[in-house]
Formats: C-alpha cells, structure tokens, sequence
C-alpha cells in the first residue's frame, strides 16, 4: 500500500492506495502513531485509492479510531470505494468510524469537533 502525507493548515491527511490488509495497513498504523506523537489534533484518512480490505484493514481502522479517541483529537475516514465499504457494511461496523463521501466533508467534520 502506497501513502502519502499531506498538511494543510493544523489538519494532517493520509492519503492511501492499494490493498489494505493485516501486512498492508502496518505502515499506516505507523504513520498515524507518528503523527499523533506530535500531539496533532486533526487528521483525515483518505481511502479514495484502496480498492480492497479485508478484516485485518478494519482491525487497523479500528485500532486507529481507537487511539485518536484515547488522545481526544480528531479523525475522518473519507472517500471509500464500494468494494470497501460493502466490506466495512459486512462486519457491521460502520457506527465505530467517523466516516465522510469527501473530503469537504472530512475537513468540516474534524473542524466542528475541535
């Protein structure tokens, strides 16, 4: 999986491409550990560019959300393709993720909570 790392004002957003799976989704567990080291408050995962995940992509999603929410700081998980998110629909845990279609919507939703 390809990532890319982008900064706009206070908000961070990881940008993904690939299969997302248990091997696959550890440098985004990492990247995302590194930036809430920095004490970074808002951040967006953008998926637009994953066309596969299976359950051990949720479990890094999960584990993700967890964590932000431990450090109070602000996630969106934005811009899913349908494969993935019938995926997501299929474990029935699409309540646990603070999801958005765009990235407008992402920005506006890690904004209004801070």
């Amino acid at each position: 999986m390809e990532l890319k790392l982008l900064k706009k004002d206070d908000i961070y957003m990881i940008s993904a491409k690939g299969t997302m799976d248990l091997y696959n989704s550890i440098p985004l567990k990492d990247l995302t550990m590194k930036i809430l080291e920095k004490n970074i408050d808002r951040l967006i995962i953008n998926l637009a560019g994953v066309y596969s995940i299976d359950s051990g992509g949720i479990g890094a999603l999960i584990n993700i959300c967890s964590t932000v929410r431990k450090l109070n700081a602000e996630l969106a998980i934005t811009n899913m393709q349908e494969s993935v998110k019938d995926c997501i629909k299929s474990m029935k845990v699409t309540g646990y993720f603070p999801l958005t279609e765009t990235i407008s919507e992402a920005v506006s939703l890690v904004i209004k909570k801070s």
